[in-house]
């Protein structure tokens, strides 16, 4: 187990956060290796959340600890019950406030931390922390939340609409030392139509799956995943799960009991699309759908970085994947398969300006022939050759033979 005082080596760019025991406080850095220090206004200081009007849960005659120590969900139901009803936000002091649960805000709720290092909210029960059903526009706000049960989830989201999570760090307990007991602890749940929710400038870390959804599309950017056994799953196989990302890291370390799979989309699905991201430190960075089940019914990679152990992309039930400027690479000490497509079930697609590290360019098998794919000064169909307009207005796939001799099929207008 890694915990305050101790590290273990780490791959390029990660951070390995430390899986700490149920009594160690819940506000240390990620990848901290001294203890957190706790923050506390000095006498006569004026709390800033009552300058602005909001509800404070440490004030009278709410008085939550946040301690580390005292229960206190009565305390913070309590103040969230008077902020609904003066129609003003809720805001949590510095420290470290141990509950059981959260209440179930309401359609338009505001909830404040001080910082997402400052203010950690310490799930201590098996369960899910917050709940939220048939609610809009709820939004939290600069705190963090740290899971200790095995069992437990931080939130679920169930018929939700344009909720948001703002700079809020979500921390578990799976490492590679407290594998597997960890694998069951889930971050965020998206479930039954919840839709447009965004997640911005978070991290999820130490999770056994970090996220998953059912629902359709919602939005994460600037967000980074971390030690995660599972960091994103795409599931339900009911056409409904989607997901857009947007400048967003997946990192982990090299352990194979750390990552197994960063973004895993497992059946049936609806649009995936992906800008700016970048994987490492996974037994395989992406597996896309399920061979011959389903998968996306878009799948999109555009400017993004793929590092993995085993397998980078893994492509194995999708419709018509479009994969442009995207490198692959090995993990450290590993020589992964760096893309493998299902001919059967991934039988087109589109690849431009691939890159790898193995070599100048991906060899053309690596695609099934329906492919399209343009790389390095050339332009070629997987499936015998590029297509041309004669200035008629018809459309010749042009092949070559074995002889050099060029030949044409005619597509008709197209």
């Amino acid at each position: 187990m890694v915990g305050p005082g101790r590290t273990e080596k780490m791959g390029r760019r990660s951070l390995l956060v430390g899986g700490v025991a149920a009594g160690v406080g819940a506000a240390a850095l990620v990848g901290s290796t001294r203890d957190p220090v706790a923050v506390e206004m000095t006498a006569g200081e004026t709390d800033p959340g009552s300058l602005l009007g909001w509800v404070s849960v440490k004030a009278a005659p709410f008085n939550a600890q946040g301690n580390d120590t005292a229960d206190d969900t009565a305390a913070i139901a309590a103040a969230y019950t008077a902020a609904q009803q003066q129609g003003r936000p809720l805001y949590f002091p510095p420290g470290e406030y141990r509950v059981r649960s959260l209440p179930a805000f309401d359609n338009y709720a505001t909830v404040f931390g001080a910082g997402a290092d400052l203010t950690t909210i310490i799930h201590a029960a098996s369960g899910t922390l917050l709940t939220l059903k048939n609610k809009q526009r709820v939004a939290i706000k600069n705190l963090g939340i740290f899971s200790l049960d095995p069992n437990s989830t931080a939130v679920v989201l169930d018929q939700c609409f344009r909720c948001s999570f703002d700079s809020v760090v979500f921390r578990g307990n799976h490492t590679s030392g407290t594998h597997p007991r960890f694998l069951p602890q889930r971050g965020v749940s998206l479930i039954n139509n919840t839709g447009g929710t965004s997640f911005v400038n978070c991290d999820f870390n130490n999770y056994g799956t970090a996220m998953s959804t059912t629902a359709i599309q919602s939005y994460i950017a600037n967000c980074k995943f971390t030690t995660n056994w599972v960091s994103l799953l795409g599931t339900g196989n009911n056409f409904a799960s989607g997901m857009s990302l947007a400048n967003v890291e997946f990192t982990s370390d090299i352990n194979p009991k750390t990552t197994s799979v960063h973004l895993l989309v497992d059946g049936r699905a609806n649009d995936w699309w992906l800008t700016n991201v970048w994987f490492e430190g996974a037994g395989t960075a992406l597996q896309i759908g399920k061979a011959g089940v389903g998968g996306p019914s878009q799948f999109g990679m555009v400017n993004c970085k793929v590092a993995a152990r085993t397998i980078g992309l893994d492509l194995m039930h999708c419709r018509q994947p479009y994969l442009a400027n995207v490198a692959f690479d090995p993990d450290q000490q590993s020589t992964p398969r760096l893309i493998r497509i299902d001919p059967n079930n991934v039988p087109e697609g589109t690849a431009v300006n691939l890159i790898t590290s193995q070599g100048a360019d991906f060899p053309l098998n690596t695609f099934p022939r329906g492919w399209s794919v343009q790389g390095r000064g050339k332009t070629v169909s997987a499936g015998g050759g590029p297509i041309v307009v004669s200035p008629d207005g018809k459309a010749w796939r042009l092949t070559i033979s074995n002889s050099g001799q060029v030949s044409g099929q005619n597509l008709g207008v197209i």
